[in-house]
């Protein structure tokens, strides 16, 4: 009987390294490669700009024993004669601490059975309040557990573990991985010990798009956020788009983060042209305020630059069109403009900010984007006016 039970394993082990091995000589190569340059004119502080050439490469297998591995260096490199000098050096697309880096950025195992995939290890995450927000050279990624169920017609349940996270919007030394409540100007790690994520996606109602998500992170605070989108069509490039959202704050360890806010927003298409509009509305007690979370924030507000984050009862709205230029024969081409209005009240600031936006895709390997950012302080508070003028070029080639 022994004998039986050990043959059985043996026999099980040979074919699961044959089928790992298939695995690894099936697997692929994938990544970009983008040459990234920013400049940023201030008004009270020096000019600054950086060139710099990177993006990712990653290595994924293919499924054995539906298990797949995968593993992904993020680099960004100065181009030094094509940057700034000393004070001049832009850091948006560096580490504040090393310059130019090279890190792992992903490095995971990922598991699919029936309904179920389990990912474990650096990943990216897209949720409402941690989330990818690629845009600069490398995406923002994350250490943790993550499972996704399918198995309800039309639905999707999310839960799991994030510990830490780095990438442009962490803060400090973005190639670093930190803790969830680091400090952002510095990077320095708090003790945060990480945000348990439940998420829910439903599309069972025609033209009825709803999700709910929760996020209780540790030291910071619990996020609450929901929103719904109704398209309703009125020919075959003709319809329009209604959305609100909700989200929740409850402080944690005095991080700050406290109160509710609320989005409603409507985008109208025909065509070759749309246009938008949306409100936000934050109510928070005394020196509280939103957050983005950990990424780029789901506020329906949010410009490339400003957000409705730190805000103590934040009063924001936006207007914006986008054109298709493939009607000038400029195929893959678009052009967006933005103009957004930030307030609040309680500490007299009013921020405005006026985006233009152009993005061409030649085809599936190579596209480019271009935009330019104006922020002006409009506040009344008796301070000097502390906005800026960004603007950002990128060039990728995607494999």
């Amino acid at each position: 009987m022994k004998k039986s039970v050990a043959l059985s394993l043996s026999v099980f082990a040979v074919l699961s390294a044959n089928e790992m091995d298939e695995a690894f000589a099936a697997g692929k190569v994938g990544g970009n490669i983008r040459t990234v340059y920013v400049n940023q004119n201030n008004a009270l502080a020096t000019d600054t700009d950086t060139t710099a050439i990177g993006g990712i490469l990653k290595y994924e297998t293919a499924a054995g024993m539906d298990l797949k591995l995968g593993i992904g260096a993020y680099v960004s490199q100065k181009i030094g004669f094509a940057s700034g000098r000393g004070d001049h050096l832009n850091y948006d697309l560096l580490s504040v601490e090393n310059g130019s880096f090279a890190y792992i950025g992903e490095a995971y195992m990922d598991y699919t059975v029936f309904d179920v995939t389990l990912r474990a290890g650096r990943q990216s995450i897209d949720s409402p309040f941690a989330d990818t927000d690629d845009i600069r050279m490398v995406p923002n990624s994350f250490e943790a557990g993550m499972a996704i169920y399918r198995g309800i017609e039309k639905a999707t349940l999310v839960g799991g573990y994030i510990k830490r996270w780095a990438g442009y919007d962490s803060g400090g030394d973005i190639s670093t991985f930190k803790k969830l409540d680091a400090d952002y100007e510095t990077g320095v790690t708090g003790e945060s010990k990480g945000a348990v994520v439940l998420g829910v996606m439903n599309e069972s109602i025609e033209n009825l798009a709803l999700q709910g998500w929760f996020y209780g992170v540790d030291q910071v605070a619990d996020l609450y956020y929901a929103d719904g989108t109704y398209t309703i069509s009125f020919g075959e490039r003709v319809g329009l788009e209604v959305s609100g959202q909700y989200a929740g704050f409850d402080e944690k360890a005095g991080s700050g983060i406290d109160g509710e806010v609320y989005g409603v927003g409507a985008r109208f298409d025909a065509g070759t042209v749309s246009v938008g509009a949306a409100y936000n509305r934050g109510s928070n007690h005394e020196g509280k305020a939103a957050t983005n979370g950990f990424g780029g924030g789901p506020y329906m507000t949010s410009m490339e630059e400003m957000t409705i984050e730190g805000m103590n009862d934040a009063k924001a709205y936006q207007l914006s069109a986008q054109m298709d230029m493939g009607f000038v024969g400029i195929e893959g081409g678009t052009i967006s403009a933005m103009f957004g209005d930030f307030k609040s009240t309680p500490s007299e600031l009013r921020i405005q900010e006026i985006d233009m936006i152009a993005t061409y895709a030649l085809d599936e390997a190579i596209s480019a984007d271009i935009s330019y950012a104006r922020i002006e302080d409009k506040s009344n508070n008796g301070s000097a006016d502390t906005g800026y003028n960004r603007f950002l070029a990128r060039l990728s080639y995607n494999f």
